[in-house]
């Protein structure tokens, strides 16, 4: 159910998190304080098509020819497509190259199987199906492999022939550039250029491995044509280019091997080939990089020239020449070397952040690296969560991380790969999603109190960035200590009644608001009107209070709060006043007495009486009995100071000292 409250004419509400492409009955409820109105009539709407959420099934490939292969599957389950499926997708490319995506190629079928026309021969394919709606593509299948089959094999590629002897000639070639299968043997024809006759060309079987032959017993004054062809089981290939060579018994230096370039993973065995001919036999030197080779435990020639390098690194990477050199020629060849290995770490670059992405460029840390990189992958983290972790595909200069968190910090670093393994991973980097808690809003612009609801304007919440997700609702009277709960889960925008309230009494509302930066609490005090639409003094008796301390609306520290700053100062106060009345009584009790009004009159009348003589005194200050004073009778004394009495107290002391006497009977007083 969702609320909202607009004035006019035309209202318009926005219900969102529906599910796609389902059916949905809407009706419309006014309501005001009195009550609710009847409801509107019922109105059925249905939500557009998304896409696919699960990729078809049991797919099931099926090679059919050297170039031909089938594709089977079955369609999504119903409940998952999310629309009415339109066809479906099959995208393949050479295995070798799946993860350049540029290579990738796509069949459309509105049936459930196809065939794929015009492969290449005697090559793994890699294959992924999905299916697609008026929504968008949905979730590829697993990838699934297989070869087309063995076709007969391309021509081999540059052919040629040197003279070695008067008699003899070396036929040298490379593997054809396109084999369509396993090359099993060679042939090389040789064939006597006559004119005046036509003659039949000799051949020669020579195993796959052996990329030459040596020909022998032929006549130096003739001259010969020659060409190789290449077998796979299926038959023999196309020959190759025809050549022309004689026997000469002058023989310039010449390489038989060709300019190549070997990629092989780190620690293995390479040979690179430098086969001379020539007479006198030529001499053999090989160069690194343009600086002089020096042999080692691990780099040596071999007799045929040959260069032998065991357990190699990415450090021997680089270009090799040989050079070949008698009194008749010189001759050169050009070898390049690409050790691979897993790749080195990446460098990330952060580039930018939303509240749910992060983006980066990816940069290679090595200057000059050969090693191939077929792809990235990303490790990533929130603060409290698990690491997940993303594929990047072949090529991709910069990267979004999407879906992430509102508002958290995140830890992410790279690895790179490709066919040999996985490099090291990057230095891991820390950054984090823009978004802040909940803003808690002002009493006046979130509460709408009534005599017996208040309604709470939910939008009147910023959400700092990150969508609210939910809130909780808790409710009391004032003077009430227990939160009493009225929603644990209110869904964000549009307003929210709490009903049931007394007229004319004071509550307590608590909201706490929920996203994914965090959490914001706020506390409002307010008064429900009275019956006759009144209010008690202000309608709210406080602000916002957020959960680090009830002052928060008053812009002083969190730290300050009254609950604590009040029973504090109280017994702060006590404890002084405490010292206080001790001190004083302490000090009351060290000092000498001093004379009440009547002790001091007392005192003053003796000393007018005494002419100047001494007076005996006694230990608290006053004039002893013995002296048998009686002041004149029709003598003034100074009145009694603070008192109203106009007589001297010595006087009423002795008048009181006679008259606390026994009686006695006058027979015995006398």
């Amino acid at each position: 159910m969702e609320f909202i409250k607009e004035r006019g004419i035309e209202h318009s509400l926005q219900i969102s998190n529906l599910e796609v492409f389902t059916e949905y009955a809407i009706v419309v409820q006014a309501f005001n304080k009195i009550g609710q109105g009847p409801t509107s009539e019922e109105v059925v709407s249905v939500t557009a098509e998304g896409a696919p959420s699960q990729p078809p099934g049991n797919v099931a490939l099926t090679t059919l020819s050297s170039q031909t292969i089938s594709v089977e599957w079955t369609a999504p389950p119903a409940e998952t497509a999310n629309g009415n499926i339109k066809g479906y997708k099959v995208v393949y490319g050479p295995s070798s190259k799946w993860y350049d995506v540029s290579t990738h190629d796509v069949k459309f079928s509105a049936e459930t199987k196809v065939e794929i026309h015009g492969l290449k021969k005697y090559t793994n394919y890699s294959m992924q199906v999905l299916a697609f709606t008026n929504g968008g593509d949905g979730v590829r299948s697993g990838v699934q492999t297989t070869t087309t089959y063995e076709d007969i094999p391309g021509a081999p590629q540059s052919v040629k022939a040197l003279a070695m002897t008067e008699s003899s000639i070396l036929v040298s070639w490379q593997e054809p550039q396109e084999p369509n299968g396993r090359i099993t043997q060679y042939t090389v024809y040789l064939r006597e250029i006559d004119l005046s006759r036509k003659t039949s060309p000799k051949s020669f079987k020579v195993n796959a491995v052996q990329m030459s032959y040596h020909v022998d017993n032929l006549d130096q004054k003739s001259r010969y044509e020659f060409w190789v062809n290449a077998h796979t089981t299926i038959g023999e290939g196309a020959p190759s280019s025809k050549g022309t060579i004689s026997p000469s018994s002058r023989i310039p230096a010449k390489i038989a091997s060709f300019d190549e370039t070997f990629t092989v993973p780190a620690g293995r065995d390479i040979k690179m080939p430098c086969i001379a001919v020539g007479s006198p036999a030529p001499d053999i030197n090989w160069e690194v990089d343009d600086s002089s080779f020096v042999k080692s435990d691990r780099k040596r020639l071999l007799p045929d020239g040959s260069l032998h390098i065991t357990n190699v690194t990415k450090d021997d990477s680089g270009e090799y020449k040989c050079t070949v050199n008698n009194k008749f020629g010189q001759d050169r060849v050009t070898h390049t070397l690409v050790v691979n290995g897993p790749p080195e770490p990446p460098m990330v670059i952060l580039t930018a952040q939303t509240t749910d992405t992060i983006t980066f460029k990816l940069k290679t840390d090595v200057a000059v690296d050969a090693t191939p990189v077929h792809g990235y992958r990303v490790h990533y983290k929130p603060e409290f969560g698990d690491w997940e972790d993303k594929e990047i595909g072949f090529g991709a200069e910069e990267f979004t991380l999407q879906y992430l968190w509102c508002g958290q910090r995140y830890q992410l670093y790279v690895v790179a790969y490709n066919q040999i393994g996985v490099g090291a991973a990057s230095p891991t980097v820390n950054t984090r999603t823009k978004g802040v808690e909940p803003t808690v809003p002002d009493a006046r612009s979130f509460l709408e109190v009534s005599a017996g609801s208040v309604t709470l304007h939910l939008n009147a919440w910023q959400d700092g960035g990150c969508p609210i997700i939910y809130f909780m609702v808790e409710h009391k009277r004032r003077a009430e200590k227990v939160w009493n709960l009225i929603s644990p889960n209110v869904k964000p925008g549009g307003n929210f009644v709490v009903l049931d309230l007394n007229p004319a009494t004071w509550y307590n509302l608590k909201v706490t608001a929920h996203n994914n930066a965090g959490v914001s609490i706020a506390e409002y005090e307010y008064a429900t009107l009275t019956v006759n639409g009144d209010t008690l003094g202000k309608p709210f008796g406080g602000g916002p209070h957020d959960a680090e301390g009830k002052l928060a609306g008053l812009g002083l520290p969190s730290w300050l709060d009254l609950d604590i700053i009040v029973p504090v100062s109280a017994t702060v106060i006590v404890v002084c006043v405490g010292i206080l009345v001790v001190c004083v009584a302490m000090s009351r009790r060290k000092a000498p007495p001093l004379m009440n009004p009547e002790e001091y009159a007392q005192f003053y009348g003796a000393m007018n009486t005494m002419n100047g003589r001494m007076m005996t005194m006694r230990k608290d200050g006053l004039p002893y009995d013995e002296m048998g004073y009686n002041p004149p009778p029709n003598r003034k004394l100074p009145p009694v100071p603070g008192a109203s009495s106009n007589y001297n107290t010595i006087d009423r002391i002795q008048k009181v000292q006679r008259s606390s006497r026994p009686r006695c009977r006058e027979q015995r007083c006398a």
